[in-house]
């Protein structure tokens, strides 16, 4: 197998045992248990084209499987894929499909996608997904992360029909995708969420309501839905799966069942947790992170840092937030962050890895410190000059409850009011209020958490203008940046292409990155192999065991 542009890039993906409340007919193996965890929010959609939040995406990890998937080690593996070839030029990539991996909805087990039936997935799931990604109909908002497939360029601007997108079904369980450009992570683009197959008859069927309802969802994964309960007036919320029998027969799936809450709010899912009503909680929240009483295994996979509302004095001019650089002492911040957090000045949070190396081993943030009181000074008389005022508003920063132990922010807060006389205040807010002010423009500053989709460092910089609260003027700079390092020949290249996109973020000065924060999985005693992406939150139980 040819899999010369692969880069072994770690995800952190974290394997860490778990309790579960139900008794077992096989403690040795560990199989045979039903697992209870918490979705904060209603899943938008269950399509995984469309799939947005945190919650969908964790039951998609759970409904599907995609072409290829993360290890429990966090690299790249195969998933429907078998083996696979890529041309010298890194532009034709061949798929060879396993032909076991079977379509299942419980709601409908003697139907068409029944265990009887046994319809297998194909090439054309796979195809047909891509033409629904790149359909202006559907508004997908993954097509731009797809951009180096064949016509994509062409598609988006609105002279090509979502047909010509360059995946193609060259036999039942053989898939060809080719590029306009090499993109050296595609095997790691091909494992999120929106490169999941979607099967056309099933979709044309459902008559507009693909993954809205119980009634209206197909998967190919570990579980299928049987039941989707949710009111948002009542108390008993719950998306409930079972296993999908043929493909247990294929790969055993150790749980029986899983059972996920739908709640409002991450305290919600805490107060859940803590009581011992679900198995596990990805949280950062401090004092659960350091309950010693409960095993925890996490990544610095968040970046905290402040983005400015573009209508306010902090927004309308970048000198503001350049003096507030200028002016902040991480060293000094550093020293009232706990074992959770580190004082940050870069984009990438240290998690984020390159050929198996933390990006901030490769780029030391230390760089982008410009502790300097004259060009603080220099650059807060500059905004005051922009603005035509002899002080700006006060600057409110706008932060969700329960993200970190804010002595921190306000250590930096108090030294902005001695350097610069600036006095700002912290507005702690529940999630909800927070995501509503953010919307509605209803803030000056806001504590915002950047994260990607996986560890690659493409993954966190592509989406980070989509970070709700950033306003990036210098997204098509690096958009263009992150296509000459997936295309570039080696390491030293692709980092100083990286080094650059990073320069572009802040030299904008629509974000200033103060903390790394710590994420984890929370774990009970008596169960292993639950899976967790670090940089998404969600959560996999296929290989989930419990052990008295």
């Amino acid at each position: 197998m040819k899999q010369r542009f692969i880069r072994l890039l770690l995800c952190a993906l974290t394997v860490c045992p778990l309790l579960c409340g139900c008794g077992g007919d096989t403690p040795k193996s560990g199989a045979g248990h039903s697992f209870s965890y918490t979705l904060v929010g209603n899943p938008d959609t269950l399509d995984p084209q469309l799939a947005v939040s945190s919650s969908a995406k964790t039951v998609l990890a759970n409904l599907f499987e995609g072409l290829f998937a993360l290890d429990a080690d966090g690299t790249v593996r195969n998933g429907v894929v078998k083996d696979y070839t890529v041309s010298g030029d890194g532009l034709h990539y061949v798929f060879d499909l396993r032909t076991d991996s079977y379509w299942y909805q419980a709601t409908d087990s003697a139907g068409d996608f029944g265990k009887d039936a046994a319809k297998a997935v194909t090439a054309a799931d796979f195809e047909f997904a891509f033409q629904r990604l790149f359909d202006p109909l559907y508004e997908s908002p993954y097509r731009e992360q797809f951009r180096c497939i064949e016509h994509a360029e062409e598609i988006l601007a609105g002279k090509e029909d979502p047909s010509m997108i360059g995946v193609y079904a060259r036999r039942s369980d053989r898939l060809e995708i080719v590029l306009d450009t090499p993109a050296a992570d595609l095997p790691m683009l091909l494992a999120e969420t929106a490169a999941l197959p979607c099967n056309a008859d099933y979709f044309e069927r459902t008559r507009g309501r693909y993954g809205l309802d119980e009634a209206s969802i197909i998967g190919n994964g570990s579980f299928s839905v049987q039941r989707w309960l949710y009111d948002p007036y009542g108390k008993y919320n719950v998306i409930q799966m079972v296993r999908n029998p043929l493909n247990h027969e294929v790969s055993k799936i150790y749980p029986t069942d899983l059972q996920f809450f739908i709640e409002q709010s991450q305290a919600d899912a805490e107060r859940i947790f803590t009581a011992g009503t679900a198995d596990c909680l990805v949280t950062t929240q401090t004092t659960i992170l350091n309950d010693s009483t409960m095993q925890t295994q996490g990544a610095f996979s968040l970046t905290l840092g402040l983005a400015a509302n573009p209508d306010s004095d902090y927004g309308r001019t970048p000198y503001l937030l350049r003096a507030l650089a200028g002016s902040l002492d991480y060293a000094a911040v550093q020293s009232a962050c706990g074992p959770d957090l580190q004082a940050g000045s870069g984009i990438l949070p240290p998690a984020a890895r390159l050929s198996n190396k933390s990006i901030r081993e490769l780029i030391s943030d230390a760089v982008y410190r410009n502790y300097n009181m004259t060009a603080a000074k220099a650059a807060y008389a500059e905004a005051l000059s922009a603005l035509s005022v002899q002080e700006p508003e006060e600057g409110t920063v706008l932060v969700p409850a329960g993200l970190m132990d804010y002595a921190a922010l306000l250590r930096v807060t108090a030294q902005w009011e001695s350097a610069l006389g600036l006095h700002m205040r912290v507005d702690e807010v529940p999630q909800s209020e927070y995501e509503q002010r953010l919307r509605s423009g209803s803030y000056t500053l806001a504590l915002v958490a950047v994260t990607g989709e996986d560890s690659s460092p493409a993954s966190l910089l592509s989406g980070f203008a989509q970070t709700p609260g950033i306003h990036c003027g210098a997204a098509e700079q690096v958009r263009t940046l992150l296509q000459e390092a997936s295309a570039a020949a080696g390491m030293n290249e692709q980092v100083a292409c990286l080094r650059k996109a990073e320069e572009a973020i802040l030299a904008d000065a629509c974000f200033l990155p103060l903390f790394y924060k710590q994420r984890a999985l929370v774990c009970k005693p008596g169960v292993a192999d639950v899976r967790c992406n670090l940089f998404t939150g969600t959560v996999q139980f296929s290989e989930a065991k419990y052990f008295d």
